[in-house]
């Protein structure tokens, strides 16, 4: 039964992690230099198409790595373990913390301040690394535990 965990869980997580690194990798640098009204038109239309699969990646990846955890034992469960404690870590962070501003960013009016904008930019696009960082590391991790 670990097998068909462990192929669930590499293929979500490969694919969640590709998504947010992609972004990461591609938008990030662009987004940072772009003006604000270029900036939340590209980022809104980014958010419509990934917004769609990259939640439901995430808990795909988070069940099937919670099911490769309780269906193998030793090194694979430890590694799979701290791969879920990684995921949640991205599941909190983007329902509490990036969801909201993506929402703020893309509702923004044209009378707010611009300063505002350029802090609430600075904060999603410093979360989002943080989130593509933690993605690979779990992904790392669970690479490991199918490995073990």
């Amino acid at each position: 039964m670990s097998d068909w965990f462990a192929i669930v869980m590499l293929i979500s997580g490969g694919l969640f992690t590709g998504g947010v690194v992609s972004i990461a990798w591609e938008r990030v640098p662009a987004w940072r230099e772009t003006e604000l009204a270029d900036f939340r038109s590209a980022f809104a239309n980014t958010l419509r198409r990934v917004d769609r699969l990259q939640p439901v990646l995430l808990v795909v990846f988070i069940l099937s790595t919670v099911g490769f955890a309780v269906s193998t034992g030793g090194s694979g469960r430890a590694a799979a373990l701290a791969a879920v404690a990684g995921l949640l870590i991205i599941l909190a962070g983007s329902v509490g913390w990036l969801v909201p501003i993506q929402k703020r960013l893309v509702a923004a009016r044209a009378d707010e301040p611009a300063e505002d904008f350029d802090r609430l930019r600075a904060q999603w696009l410093r979360g989002h690394l943080i989130r593509t960082v933690v993605a690979l590391a779990a992904l790392i991790l669970a690479v490991v535990a199918a490995s073990s």
